[in-house]
Protein backbone atom coordinates (compact mmCIF):
# COMPACT_ATOMS: atom_id res chain seq x y z
CA UNK A 1 0.00 0.00 0.00
CA UNK A 2 1.12 3.49 -1.08
CA UNK A 3 1.69 6.02 1.83
CA UNK A 4 1.14 9.70 1.16
CA UNK A 5 3.83 11.70 3.11
CA UNK A 6 2.53 15.29 4.04
CA UNK A 7 4.96 18.06 3.34
CA UNK A 8 6.49 19.92 6.35
CA UNK A 9 5.93 23.60 6.03
CA UNK A 10 9.68 24.96 5.97
CA UNK A 11 10.34 28.62 7.69
CA UNK A 12 13.39 31.00 5.86
CA UNK A 13 15.57 29.83 8.29
CA UNK A 14 15.79 26.38 7.24
CA UNK A 15 15.46 27.38 3.18
CA UNK A 16 18.69 29.36 3.81
CA UNK A 17 20.16 26.81 5.09
CA UNK A 18 19.00 23.90 2.78
CA UNK A 19 21.66 22.17 0.52
CA UNK A 20 20.91 23.57 -2.72
CA UNK A 21 21.77 21.75 -5.77
CA UNK A 22 23.63 23.98 -8.55
CA UNK A 23 21.91 24.39 -11.65
CA UNK A 24 18.22 24.91 -9.95
CA UNK A 25 16.24 27.38 -8.77
CA UNK A 26 14.92 27.57 -5.17
CA UNK A 27 12.14 29.79 -4.04
CA UNK A 28 10.02 29.51 -0.65
CA UNK A 29 6.47 30.58 -0.58
CA UNK A 30 3.70 29.59 1.83
CA UNK A 31 6.14 27.52 3.13
CA UNK A 32 6.90 25.08 0.64
CA UNK A 33 10.37 24.75 -1.51
CA UNK A 34 9.65 25.25 -4.94
CA UNK A 35 12.58 24.15 -6.94
CA UNK A 36 12.73 24.73 -11.19
CA UNK A 37 15.84 24.38 -13.84
CA UNK A 38 17.74 27.27 -14.74
CA UNK A 39 16.21 29.59 -17.40
CA UNK A 40 16.06 28.20 -21.39
CA UNK A 41 18.45 30.02 -23.66
CA UNK A 42 15.27 31.69 -25.41
CA UNK A 43 13.91 32.60 -22.15
CA UNK A 44 17.17 34.37 -20.85
CA UNK A 45 17.52 35.97 -24.61
CA UNK A 46 14.55 37.62 -23.40
CA UNK A 47 15.31 38.67 -20.22
CA UNK A 48 18.36 40.08 -21.48
CA UNK A 49 16.56 41.85 -24.25
CA UNK A 50 13.95 43.41 -21.29
CA UNK A 51 17.21 44.68 -19.25
CA UNK A 52 18.88 46.12 -21.35
CA UNK A 53 15.76 48.51 -22.52
CA UNK A 54 15.15 48.69 -18.73
CA UNK A 55 18.16 49.76 -17.96
CA UNK A 56 18.24 52.37 -21.17
CA UNK A 57 14.83 53.55 -20.12
CA UNK A 58 15.83 54.43 -16.21
CA UNK A 59 19.50 55.43 -16.71
CA UNK A 60 19.93 58.32 -15.19
CA UNK A 61 16.88 58.42 -12.73
CA UNK A 62 16.67 56.58 -9.31
CA UNK A 63 14.93 53.36 -10.62
CA UNK A 64 17.18 50.12 -11.84
CA UNK A 65 16.76 47.04 -13.78
CA UNK A 66 18.00 43.98 -11.48
CA UNK A 67 18.17 40.54 -12.79
CA UNK A 68 17.38 36.94 -11.21
CA UNK A 69 18.15 38.34 -7.33
CA UNK A 70 15.90 36.72 -4.17
CA UNK A 71 13.32 38.57 -2.92
CA UNK A 72 12.69 38.12 0.38
CA UNK A 73 9.71 39.49 1.60
CA UNK A 74 7.46 37.86 5.00
CA UNK A 75 9.08 34.94 5.27
CA UNK A 76 8.99 33.82 1.47
CA UNK A 77 11.96 33.88 -1.15
CA UNK A 78 11.41 34.08 -4.52
CA UNK A 79 13.67 35.14 -7.77
CA UNK A 80 11.48 37.14 -9.98
CA UNK A 81 13.21 36.58 -13.55
CA UNK A 82 13.53 41.11 -13.24
CA UNK A 83 12.52 43.59 -10.72
CA UNK A 84 12.79 47.22 -10.96
CA UNK A 85 13.71 48.92 -7.92
CA UNK A 86 14.30 52.66 -7.16
CA UNK A 87 16.16 54.86 -4.64
CA UNK A 88 18.27 51.85 -3.56
CA UNK A 89 21.99 50.98 -3.64
CA UNK A 90 21.89 47.22 -3.64
CA UNK A 91 25.12 46.19 -4.88
CA UNK A 92 26.13 44.91 -1.80
CA UNK A 93 23.74 42.80 -1.02
CA UNK A 94 22.97 39.44 -1.16
CA UNK A 95 19.07 39.63 -1.53
CA UNK A 96 16.50 42.77 -1.26
CA UNK A 97 13.95 42.70 1.03
CA UNK A 98 11.30 45.51 -0.42
CA UNK A 99 8.71 45.13 -2.68
CA UNK A 100 10.03 46.57 -6.12
CA UNK A 101 8.12 48.51 -8.15
CA UNK A 102 7.78 46.37 -10.93
CA UNK A 103 8.31 42.12 -10.77
CA UNK A 104 8.70 40.25 -14.02
CA UNK A 105 8.71 36.74 -14.58
CA UNK A 106 8.66 35.37 -17.41
CA UNK A 107 6.63 32.24 -17.98
CA UNK A 108 7.72 28.42 -19.29
CA UNK A 109 5.56 25.50 -20.03
CA UNK A 110 6.33 24.27 -16.22
CA UNK A 111 6.09 27.75 -14.88
CA UNK A 112 2.68 29.27 -15.97
CA UNK A 113 0.34 28.48 -13.35
CA UNK A 114 2.91 29.52 -10.46
CA UNK A 115 3.15 32.82 -12.34
CA UNK A 116 -0.35 33.36 -13.19
CA UNK A 117 -1.72 32.68 -9.82
CA UNK A 118 0.42 31.80 -7.21
CA UNK A 119 3.30 34.52 -7.69
CA UNK A 120 0.46 37.04 -8.58
CA UNK A 121 -1.44 37.05 -5.67
CA UNK A 122 1.56 36.96 -3.19
CA UNK A 123 3.20 39.52 -4.99
CA UNK A 124 -0.34 41.84 -4.57
CA UNK A 125 -0.55 41.11 -0.75
CA UNK A 126 3.31 42.02 0.06
CA UNK A 127 3.29 45.28 -1.66
CA UNK A 128 4.63 44.89 -5.07
CA UNK A 129 2.83 48.25 -7.21
CA UNK A 130 3.37 46.31 -10.45
CA UNK A 131 3.66 42.66 -11.91
CA UNK A 132 4.83 41.93 -15.50
CA UNK A 133 3.84 38.36 -16.93
CA UNK A 134 5.59 37.39 -20.06
CA UNK A 135 4.79 34.88 -22.54
CA UNK A 136 7.18 34.44 -25.06
CA UNK A 137 5.02 31.61 -26.56
CA UNK A 138 2.06 34.60 -27.22
CA UNK A 139 4.60 36.85 -27.76
CA UNK A 140 2.39 39.10 -25.42
CA UNK A 141 3.01 41.34 -22.11
CA UNK A 142 0.52 41.57 -19.53
CA UNK A 143 0.70 44.26 -16.94
CA UNK A 144 -0.88 44.30 -13.60
CA UNK A 145 -0.81 47.02 -11.64
CA UNK A 146 -1.73 46.60 -7.87
CA UNK A 147 -1.61 49.90 -7.48
CA UNK A 148 -4.73 51.04 -9.27
CA UNK A 149 -6.22 47.79 -10.68
CA UNK A 150 -5.66 48.55 -13.98
CA UNK A 151 -4.42 45.64 -16.13
CA UNK A 152 -3.53 45.45 -19.67
CA UNK A 153 -2.41 42.58 -22.20
CA UNK A 154 0.06 43.97 -25.02
CA UNK A 155 0.97 41.68 -28.03
CA UNK A 156 1.59 44.11 -30.42
CA UNK A 157 2.98 47.68 -30.36
CA UNK A 158 4.36 48.75 -27.12
CA UNK A 159 4.24 47.24 -23.60
CA UNK A 160 3.44 50.46 -21.11
CA UNK A 161 4.42 50.69 -17.28
CA UNK A 162 1.55 52.03 -15.30
CA UNK A 163 3.77 52.87 -12.19
CA UNK A 164 6.71 54.41 -13.81
CA UNK A 165 5.23 56.20 -17.07
CA UNK A 166 8.63 56.17 -18.56
CA UNK A 167 8.83 52.76 -19.58
CA UNK A 168 7.40 52.33 -22.76
CA UNK A 169 9.09 49.44 -24.88
CA UNK A 170 8.52 47.75 -28.45
CA UNK A 171 7.45 44.65 -28.13
CA UNK A 172 9.65 43.69 -31.55
CA UNK A 173 12.26 44.50 -29.38
CA UNK A 174 11.74 41.54 -26.87
CA UNK A 175 10.34 38.72 -29.15
CA UNK A 176 12.48 39.49 -32.40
Amino acid sequence: MTQMKSLQPVTLSEFEAMKKEEGRNYELIDGIVMMSLRPSLAHQWISGKLFSELWHILKGTSCMPIQEIDLVLDEQNFIPDLMVICNEDIRERKHYDKPPMIAIEIISPTSASRDHILKRRKYEQLGVREYWIVSPEEKCIAVLSFSDGQEEVYCEGQVKSFVLPDIVINLDDIFD
